[in-house]
């Protein structure tokens, strides 16, 4: 990585060169191309500068998750931190929300509005507090979620019992156990691997077996892992891909127009100057294009399964629905209108952006460097790195 920013960083001040040295000539025609040079310039900087930040990150210890956030987005984290109250215990918000919480507890539980229904008064000062605690963060988010077990016993809404088996039932388990997936997913890179896996069967990826590619392999992980955690993974890759095969748009044109500047006239370039715009432009839109697909993919997976979408799981977690359900019957009702959507998503991306486009398609020497990134960055895949916990430790040479 540090070689890769050690690059970028002299071919973006060759650009720059070259584009002073076109507009100084004067000339109507250069100076379209010293446009275009310095936009190419500006991306070279900003892919040196981030590979710097990612490097200086990968150097963290990993157990010090907010220091290689704080690395990597060194911005947010330069900010004047706001004078603490109350000792510096707590901020002006946290105190706020903390007196706000507790009047609303006290006054819920002395005055009850609901005279029918005492209990209800005392669940709704219990429901106060946590969402005067939520919403200023007086204290952690998950601490905030223990405090019904505590407040309920002690009010007498219910035993701790019953609210003990309201946080450890089978659907926070399920939960629990598709997050557990995710992460898995994310540490070994598997959808990125998959998609470049199939990518690399052919010469030149088309638009549109791009975007298939993409939506399909969203579609089938969104079933069986939460559909919000697929989109998460494949976007960055996706949107890598396609800042690629600008680049690689921009460097064929620039490749034609040298070889034909010395053969043809300035009316000439001026119309290779065009279509290269165009190029960018059909490039960009095809972006647009994928995300999209990524978006609805995903959520067309997600309704086959009960694991798709955490809405299922509480729908599934409701006594009247959970005694009649279960996964087998609601992949059978949920797979039609699963694979239906999904193609009806396909077919109108299609028509609306990929048909008519004027971008060829993704070269094999893009996606083999993109193969090659993925290799160096975490490796090849094997169970041994998985089952030991550190698939993107690197890998020491045997002297």
């Amino acid at each position: 990585m540090a070689n890769q920013s050690e690059a970028d960083a002299p071919a973006a001040m060759e650009a720059l060169a070259q584009a002073a040295a076109g507009a100084a000539a004067g000339d109507a025609a250069p100076l379209k191309r010293s446009a275009s040079t310095l936009e190419r310039a500006g991306t070279a900087l900003q892919r040196a500068g981030s590979n710097l930040q990612l490097q200086r990150a990968s150097t963290l210890p990993t157990d010090h998750k907010e220091l290689q956030h704080a690395a990597t987005m060194p911005m947010m984290f330069d900010q004047e931190a706001h004078r603490p109250c109350c000792g510096g215990l707590w901020k002006t918000q946290q105190l706020f929300g903390f007196t706000l919480g507790v009047l609303c507890l006290v006054i819920l539980t002395c005055v009850r509005p609901l005279e029918e229904y005492p209990q209800a008064n005392d669940m709704l000062g219990i429901t106060a507090i946590c969402a005067s605690f939520w919403v200023f963060e007086v204290i952690p988010v998950y601490m905030t979620a223990l405090l019904p077990l505590v407040l309920m016993p002690f009010l007498k809404v219910t035993s701790s019992e019953i609210a003990a088996q309201a946080y450890f039932s089978w659907v926070s388990m399920l939960v629990v156990g598709v997050f557990l997936v995710d992460i898995a997913l994310e540490q070994v890179h598997l959808p990125r691997r998959v998609a470049l896996s199939l990518l690399l069967r052919v010469g030149v990826v088309r638009p549109g077996a791009l975007l298939g590619c993409f939506m399909g392999l969203c579609w089938f992980f969104s079933m069986f892992v939460n559909s919000i955690a697929v989109t998460l993974l494949i976007t960055p890759f996706a949107i890598g891909l396609m800042n690629a095969a600008e680049e690689q748009v921009r460097n064929t044109a620039e490749a034609e127009e040298d070889d034909g500047e010395a053969l043809e006239g300035g009316a000439t370039q001026e119309a290779r100057s065009r279509a290269t715009e165009r190029a960018v432009r059909d490039v960009q839109k095809f972006a647009d294009c994928l995300l999209l697909g990524i978006a609805f993919a995903a959520t067309c997976g997600g309704i086959a399964t009960i694991t798709g979408t955490l809405n299922h799981y509480f729908l599934a977690g409701e006594p009247i629905v959970a005694a009649k359900l279960t996964w087998g019957r609601w992949f059978a009702f949920g797979i039609p209108i699963s694979i239906v959507t999904v193609l009806l998503a396909y077919a109108s991306l299609y028509a609306r952006y990929v048909r008519g486009l004027r971008f060829a398609g993704i070269d094999h020497e893009v996606l083999k460097a993109e193969h090659d990134e993925l290799l160096s960055e975490v490796g090849p895949f094997s169970l041994i790195a998985c089952s030991s916990g550190s698939p993107t430790a690197p890998r020491v040479a045997a002297s």
